[in-house]
């Protein structure tokens, strides 16, 4: 307490050097009550957050670590304590770096800091008031005013904070262990009683904890001043000017020195009036720590003009101001009220008085001051304002209510507004016209509530002016929109011709406007033929007539001229329904073609306009007829119905069918027959009907469109048709891949095919341009597919089956894939013929030893060859060598000639196979070799008679022994030569080799075409038969003895 009240001695004694040296600068000036004008003073711009007139309360989270915390919060809430330390306070839940977050739980509630963050995304966050959203709820901060703002504008306390007067104190005991918190609430509201709860906790004025970059925290929570019970805030009941005093006992120890404070000036108090619960969200209505002192506020709660705050100039206005003291206190400090006049920017003095001594808490005082207005110009929708000003004041902390305007509003007759016609102005004599009417108030005393119009009529011109036509005008609209409407009743025998209004209106203060005329307003006409509708009192009602039925109406009720027989009306219509009109039995006849109906199935009336011809005017109405059902069968609409491409459809018609009698009473439809008349399009669908079921197919996978089908319902005597249209709906169908006579083809190792795939590949909805199409095979490169060409290229190098795969989509993604088969072969086989199945047969004219044979190859299959090689050979089974070889390049005959020119001999046998090209450029090789051994000559002996049988038989044995000597003798002969020959062709070609290996490389790589190299075995003697030469002449680097031996398979490659 003795803490509290020095601090108190100590602000105003700081409060009075303030003033005095405020005064010595010129900043505080004194009032001269004599002066009659003073200048509106210049107030210098706050260097801090101003105050919201009443105390605001929040709640810090933030932790050592937080960039933005140590930054910017803790500096800007100490910055804002520090400006404003009498109306601003908090408390901080601090995560020391020592000592972690605080224990804040109450009873078995959650900690505060949960409470608080319960909305949060992070640190720091802090909150007015015990706000969780809007601007009052803060996350994150930057700069060090983040809070001034929120705290200017209220900081989101209860609106009646003022209510409330706290008062608080500590005192240590004797033994500087315990600390007494007192607090003192009263409550200066007007309600009989109030409840709150006192949030109250213990804070370290200064934290004991930094946090990381050095700086401290403010207001750090230490410990809470709970109830009794220790499980929740105490709660009050307050009555108005009862105070209520609580008190707690702490222990010293619960706070640390700090920042230069000792322990017991670091043990700060922060107290808070909320109307709840701590376990719920609250509204706040005051706080208080030890910077606060008692509240002195001094204001000013009324200032009127008494009466008509509008004034006519000349008029004298009574000003009455109400101050109020809103203090906890009695006030006896000084100060004046004093009533001005702003002339502009100036205050010109009309009166004042000295706030009296010792007013009361919650009391009054009131003054009043007399001005005449002769001395200001009113002007439209004027204002003049008059303030009223407290001055002088000792201690108020609230200076935002130490003055208050009135504005006295100028008075000016109204101006008024031209007439508006409601409807047509042009109006039949005997009819009625109306006009609204409004004008502008020219000021800010009257609304069209408070001004009254006045209205007249005259003939065009004539100046005789009369009100006798005209009703008692009504107002209508609201608020900016209001307006008054007369309605003026002429008369049968009033004169035709044009006439002129005019108005005046007249205000609330008797001020009237001058009378604007309206030239030709209306006109009165003659009267035009009418047409009666449902609410004209002749009215003959509605007439009922049958669908599709000629029906003849009488127009009496209908139609009527007040000056022309109706035998000589013209009546006509361009509506179908019309057919003509009758003028001599007053009849229209018509002709309705359907019933409409309402969602109920209730017939609707129709109508028909017609125009109605007097000679004179012309005039059109509708006249409504009940048509009503004549007997034959009805159809309602009909969706059109749908199914898809390849697919069916079917509708039953029965609800969709009604049938009366010929009163136009419903009966069944049970009994109607249907008849199928037409289908639109009988190449898209096919349409049958069973009963009232109708069954629609389509023709056609792959063709859609519109088709309208024609049914006709019966009752047996009358019938109606309608039309069912049925939309076959496009299904994308995948891209077609037509592989016919290509499923499976043959194709020769190293040829290239050039197929025109794109060719088969269709589809039947999109354009084909559309298509994508990827060609594939195991083999990387053997398929090449051209997409805008449409060319697929296939070549193998290696023979046996292919599989290649063709996948086309279309734009819609819908794909096909088919694969066919290439067999790729280096050559097709020759077959030599074998009972009745072959290609080929040989013909043979001699195998005797010693011959050389004719040969003749026939082609007596269905193939047509081209580019024949027929190649023979001799060999010899003794030896095991092939001596001698041959080409022909036809089928024969040609001859088979020895290399030795002797012809076959014993153990020789002759080979043959044939090369050649089919007629679709397919090579055609004899797959087994044709093999014949040569034969001993049929011995032929001429047989003499002998009559010696033993000398014959003698010179038989003797030649026997001789042939078998020489055969013997020739078969060692014929093995030795051949040997001979064989060793010397080696030689010979192994020379070839050595003498031009780089030539002879150069070619066979040039070529592809690689002759045989030389080896240990004994190469084959020179054919008797050499190969054609190439058109160009002997290949580069070849000889002729190679020509000789591989010229054949060079130009057999080349192929």
């Amino acid at each position: 307490m003795l803490r509290s009240k020095l601090s108190s001695s100590l602000s105003a004694l700081s409060l009075v050097c303030l003033m005095l040296t405020m005064s010595q600068v010129g900043l505080i000036g004194s009032e001269e009550p004599d002066s009659r004008f003073n200048e509106l003073e210049m107030e210098a711009a706050p260097l801090f957050a101003s105050s919201p007139g009443h105390t605001v309360f929040g709640e810090y989270v933030g932790a050592h670590w937080c960039g933005p915390c140590m930054s910017s919060a803790s500096p800007s809430l100490n910055n804002l304590k520090t400006s404003n330390p009498e109306d601003f306070t908090y408390i901080s839940f601090f995560q020391g770096s020592g000592t972690g977050w605080p224990s804040d739980s109450i009873g078995s509630s959650g900690s505060r800091r949960d409470h608080v963050m319960a909305a949060s995304s992070g640190y720091p966050t802090f909150s007015f008031a015990d706000e969780q959203t809007g601007s009052c709820y803060k996350v994150g901060a930057g700069g060090t005013n983040f809070y001034d703002n929120t705290f200017s504008s209220g900081g989101c306390m209860a609106p009646s904070s003022s209510d409330f007067s706290m008062e608080l104190s500590t005192s240590l005991d004797t033994s500087g262990e315990t600390v007494t918190t007192d607090l003192t609430v009263t409550y200066l509201g007007s309600l009989p009683s109030v409840s709150v709860y006192v949030y109250a906790a213990v804070t370290e004025h200064s934290g004991a904890e930094n946090y990381d970059d050095g700086y401290k925290p403010h207001h750090v929570w230490r410990s809470w001043l709970l109830n009794t019970n220790d499980n929740g805030f105490e709660q009050l009941i307050l009555s108005p000017g009862n105070p209520s005093e609580l008190s707690w006992d702490k222990p010293l120890s619960i706070v640390r020195a700090a920042g230069g404070n000792t322990q017991y000036e670091n043990f700060w108090p922060v107290i808070a009036l909320m109307d709840g619960p701590h376990s719920t969200y609250n509204s706040f209505y005051a706080a208080v720590d030890l910077d606060m002192a008692p509240l002195v506020d001094i204001g000013i709660s009324d200032f009127i003009i008494e009466g008509n705050p509008g004034f006519v100039q000349g008029d004298n206005l009574l000003l009455r101001s109400t101050l109020r003291n809103n203090g906890v206190d009695s006030y006896s400090e000084g100060g004046n009220v004093d009533i001005y006049y702003l002339n502009g920017l100036e205050e010109e003095y009309l009166g004042g008085a000295t706030i009296r001594s010792n007013l009361a808490t919650g009391s009054t005082q009131s003054i009043s001051v007399n001005f005449d207005t002769s001395s200001i110009e009113v002007q439209p929708s004027g204002t003049s304002v008059f303030r009223a000003r407290l001055s002088g004041l000792e201690g108020d902390r609230v200076a935002s209510n130490n003055y208050l305007d009135v504005s006295g509003l100028h008075d000016l007759p109204p101006i008024p507004s031209k007439p508006t016609a409601v409807s047509s102005p042009n109006v039949n004599r005997g009819s009625t016209v109306q006009f609204e009417v409004s004008a502008i108030a020219n000021d800010l005393v009257d609304t069209m509530d408070s001004m009254y119009p006045s209205l007249q009529y005259s003939k065009s011109n004539s100046g005789l002016w009369d009100d006798t036509w005209l009703d008692v005008p009504e107002i209508i609209g609201n608020g900016g929109n209001s307006r008054y409407l007369y309605t003026i009743n002429t008369e049968l025998n009033s004169e035709v011709g044009s006439y002129d209004l005019r108005i005046m209106w007249t205000d609330a203060g008797g001020q009237s406007s001058q009378w604007l005329e309206s030239n030709n307003a209306f006109i009165l006409q003659n009267s035009v033929p009418v047409i009666y509708s449902s609410s004209s009192n002749e009215y003959a009602g509605m007439p009922t007539v049958k669908v599709d039925t000629d029906e003849s109406v009488s127009i009496i009720g209908l139609i009527n001229d007040a000056e022309t027989p109706l035998q000589m009306l013209e009546i006509s219509s361009d509506d179908p329904g019309f057919i003509s009109w009758d003028p001599i039995n007053l009849e229209i006849n018509v002709r309705f073609s359907q019933v409409v109906r309402d969602s109920h199935g209730n017939p609707l009336p129709q109508g028909i306009y017609f125009n109605v011809d007097d000679g004179d005017d012309v005039n059109s109405g509708l006249i409504l007829f009940n048509v009503i059902e004549n007997g034959a069968p009805r159809w309602s609409p009909i969706n059109t119905q749908s199914f898809e491409e390849g697919g069916y459809g079917s509708i039953t018609f029965t609800n969709y069918l009604s049938d009366t009698d010929d009163a136009g009473n419903p009966v069944a439809v049970a009994g109607l027959s249907l008849s199928l008349l037409g289908i639109s399009d009988e190449t898209l669908v096919e349409a049958n009907l069973n009963g009232h079921s109708l069954s629609v197919v389509s023709l056609d996978d792959d063709q859609y469109g519109i088709v309208d089908i024609t049914v006709r319902a019966s009752d047996g005597v009358k019938y109606s048709d309608t039309v069912v249209t049925f939309h076959v709906l496009n299904v994308n169908d995948a891209p077609n891949i037509d592989l016919t006579d290509i499923e499976e083809i043959t194709l020769q190792t190293g040829d290239v095919v050039n197929m025109q795939l794109s060719d088969r590949i269709t589809d039947v909805d999109n354009s084909d341009d559309e298509i994508w199409t990827v060609v594939s095979n195991e083999v990387p490169g053997s398929t090449q597919w051209n997409q805008i060409t449409g060319v697929l290229v296939m070549s193998w190098q290696e023979p046996g089956p292919q599989t290649v795969s063709v996948t086309s989509e279309d734009r819609y993604g819908d794909s096909s894939t088919v694969s066919f088969l290439v067999n790729v072969v280096d050559e097709l086989p020759l077959v030599w013929k074998f009972g009745s199945l072959g290609d080929l047969t040989i013909s043979i004219d001699t195998t005797e030893y010693y011959t050389n044979p004719s040969v003749e190859i026939t082609n007596i299959g269905e193939l047509t060859l081209s580019e024949i090689a027929v190649f023979w050979s001799i060999c010899n089974t003794v030896t095991g060598i092939c001596h001698t070889s041959g080409i022909s390049h036809n089928l024969g005959p040609f001859i088979v000639n020895h290399i030795g020119g002797e012809g076959l001999g014993i153990g020789d046998y002759m080979t043959f196979t044939v090369r050649a090209v089919d007629e679709d450029g397919m090579d055609r090789l004899t797959e087994e070799t044709y093999k014949i051994y040569a034969t001993l000559p049929e011995a032929i002996i001429d047989e003499e008679p002998s009559d010696n049988v033993e000398g014959s038989s003698f010179e038989m044995s003797v030649m026997m022994m001789s042939g078998i000597l020489g055969l013997v003798l020739l078969v060692v002969l014929s093995t030795i030569i051949s040997l001979n020959v064989a060793i010397r062709r080696k030689k010979r070609i192994a020379d070839v080799y050595n003498t031009y290996p780089e030539k002879l490389s150069g070619l066979l790589s040039q070529q592809s075409i690689t002759p045989p190299l030389a080896t240990k075995n004994i190469a084959p003697p020179p054919p008797p038969m050499v190969a054609q030469l190439p058109p160009g002449g002997l290949p580069d680097g070849w000889t002729m003895e190679q020509w000789h031996y591989y010229g054949e398979e060079y130009l057999r490659r080349l192929r």
